[in-house]
């Protein structure tokens, strides 16, 4: 389920009375390809920023990345129209189990990663130009308190506004749902 925007313009942090609600009332909201387009294609300008996330979640495939998930947030996850202006992109934080290759071998895994930060997949750079998607990953293949101090931080900075600090809600998509419906769905609303 994602709830709709509070009166600032935001996913709520929560829903219900109390933050304390059980788990699948509060953030990250799990959902599907498919919701989201259904949730956010609202714009021509969102679902193009819609198809340049799915073109990112199949270039992490390409590269073997398909165990984990991802949070989404960002101004995109906003009413910012409401506001006079479009999302500029959508903010992707990839938590994601290492591809078959680099399990056990630590010294392919760094020199993969090396190769990716300039011209691949973990190049922020290239990602904004290439799929509209600021992009940042967690390894889920360290250890996990190493893990979970990550994704504390990260957390914490995407539940925030960047200017006002106001708490709001993000997405949380498997990395395992194939797109293709979504991307279907997003392509054929223009045609109705």
């Amino acid at each position: 389920m994602i709830p709709g925007f509070n009166l600032n313009g935001v996913l709520p942090p929560f829903v219900g009375s109390t933050p304390g609600a059980p788990m699948a009332h509060s953030s990250p909201y799990e959902c599907t390809p498919i919701e989201m387009v259904q949730r956010f294609s609202t714009t021509d300008h969102r679902k193009s920023l819609l198809r340049g996330f799915f073109r990112f979640r199949a270039a992490l495939r390409a590269q073997g990345f398909g165990l984990g998930f991802q949070w989404v947030d960002g101004s995109f996850t906003e009413d910012v129209e409401a506001f006079g202006r479009d999302p500029g992109d959508i903010d992707v934080l990839t938590l994601s189990y290492r591809p078959d290759p680099y399990v056990a071998d630590f010294a392919a895994w760094n020199a993969f990663v090396a190769g990716q930060r300039n011209g691949g997949i973990f190049d922020r750079n290239l990602n904004r130009t290439n799929f509209d998607c600021d992009t940042f990953f967690v390894d889920l293949h360290i250890p996990s308190h190493l893990v979970a101090r990550q994704a504390a931080y990260w957390n914490g900075l995407f539940s925030h506004r960047r200017n006002s600090f106001q708490w709001k809600g993000m997405l949380a998509i498997a990395l395992h749902i194939d797109d293709t419906d979504a991307i279907a769905a997003l392509e054929g609303e223009g045609d109705e």
